[in-house]
């Protein structure tokens, strides 16, 4: 068997920070985790935009996202809550079944309601109508035409109240660009260098993290000495 010298053992070559197995799975699972955050935001964003220039709701995959902007579904939906609505054939809606609908008539007209069944799909003079009440109104919705129905609530998710209520403020929007910025650091930093002419070698260039894993083991090495 070959034995290394104590001062072999001690100038043998170490390996960067960046080539370290545990290193690299905590960049993968850091890029992962970036990926999604910033997917879900520009979906968010996406969705926002599109409802806000247009006027129309947006659907992704037969599933529409809406914000709760009135009480009159305390206490199963607050003021602020982000409800998932998905596309749904209104004459299969039951009683208890909570909807979002277009409303066209009185109070309700050019708005988009959501309020919970309360009869469901019936025909009258040709045509099928359903009723519905917020769970907080005293009083019951006028019939709805089963045609400006826009889907069944499928469930409120608190995490995305809270990124949507964020994210649709200008603190929001800067820390989207932020988000995109920090995920792809490396490919603008390339992209910038190729285009002013400097050439970039990522593998010759030490990160922070290298230079103080370098100090660390140089200090660690004098102690020892």
């Amino acid at each position: 068997m070959i034995k290394l010298s104590e001062s072999a053992v001690k100038t043998a070559p170490k390996k960067k920070l960046s080539e370290r197995k545990g290193y690299k799975i905590y960049k993968k699972i850091r890029s992962i985790i970036l990926t999604l955050v910033l997917l879900l935001a520009l979906i968010i964003m996406v969705f926002t935009v599109i409802a806000r220039i247009s006027g129309n709701t947006p659907t992704f995959f037969g599933y529409s996202v809406f914000r709760v902007s009135s009480g009159s579904m305390k206490p199963a939906y607050e003021v602020g809550d982000v409800i998932i609505v998905k596309e749904t054939d209104p004459m299969k809606l039951n009683v208890g079944d909570v909807c979002t609908y277009n409303g066209t008539t009185g109070e309700f007209a050019g708005k988009i309601i959501t309020h919970r069944v309360i009869k469901a799909a019936y025909k009258e003079n040709g045509e099928y109508y359903i009723q519905t009440k917020g769970d907080a109104n005293p009083n019951e919705d006028p019939p709805i035409n089963v045609k400006d129905v826009v889907g069944k609530v499928e469930t409120k998710i608190g995490i995305l109240r809270t990124l949507y209520n964020f994210f649709i403020t200008p603190l929001g929007l800067i820390t989207i660009i932020a988000l995109i910025i920090a995920a792809f650091f490396n490919e603008i930093i390339n992209f910038v260098k190729s285009i002013i002419g400097i050439g970039y070698d990522e593998n010759k260039k030490d990160s922070v993290e290298d230079i103080i894993a370098r100090y660390q083991d140089e200090n660690k090495t004098d102690t020892e000495e």
